[in-house]
C-alpha cells in the first residue's frame, strides 16, 4: 500500500471555479497526477502500471474542499512559521476540546491521532489511559 500526496502548495486560484466535469480540470488533475507518479517511480519503477485497477485515487484541492470541507482545498493547515500559531486544543468553552490535524502540526492521519492523544491527555493522565486499556480483551478465539 502507498499513500502519496504532495504538500498542496500551489495557488488554490489556479483551482478555483474549474468545472470538476471540464476537460482543463481532468487535464490540470492528470498533470498533477503525473507529476506525483514522476516523484514515486524514481523509487518504484513503473508503480503506476503496477497499480491495481480501481485502486487509484487522485484528489484535487477541489476534491478535498467538497468532500474533507476544506478551506480552499487545503490538505491540512496552511500556517506560516513565525506568523501564525494553530488553535490548538482547548476553546473558551467549559467541557469543549479540539482535536484534528488543524490543531496540530502535520497532516492527515499522523496529526490527527498525535491531537487526540493530547486531548485524551487533557481529560485524563496517561496511567487512566492504560488502566482502561488494560481492560479491553479480545474475545478468547474459537478452536
Amino acid at each position: 500500500v502507498l499513500h502519496a500526496y504532495v504538500p498542496a502548495t500551489e495557488p488554490y486560484e489556479w483551482w478555483k471555479g474549474l468545472d470538476r466535469q471540464s476537460e482543463e480540470y481532468k487535464k490540470k488533475k492528470e498533470e498533477a497526477a503525473d507529476f506525483l507518479w514522476s516523484a514515486i517511480e524514481e523509487y518504484v519503477p513503473n508503480a503506476r502500471d503496477r497499480a491495481v485497477e480501481g485502486t487509484v485515487q487522485i484528489g484535487t484541492p477541489l476534491t478535498h474542499e467538497r468532500f474533507l470541507r476544506r478551506t480552499n482545498g487545503a490538505y491540512g493547515p496552511r500556517v506560516e512559521a513565525g506568523k501564525q500559531t494553530l488553535p490548538g486544543h482547548k476553546t473558551p468553552l467549559e467541557g469543549l476540546l479540539l482535536t484534528g490535524d488543524y490543531t496540530f502540526p502535520g497532516i492527515g492521519v499522523p496529526a490527527t491521532a498525535a491531537s487526540g492523544a493530547i486531548t485524551a491527555n487533557n481529560l485524563v493522565s496517561v496511567g487512566q489511559h492504560w488502566a482502561m486499556l488494560d481492560k479491553i480483551r479480545l474475545p478468547e478465539r474459537k478452536k
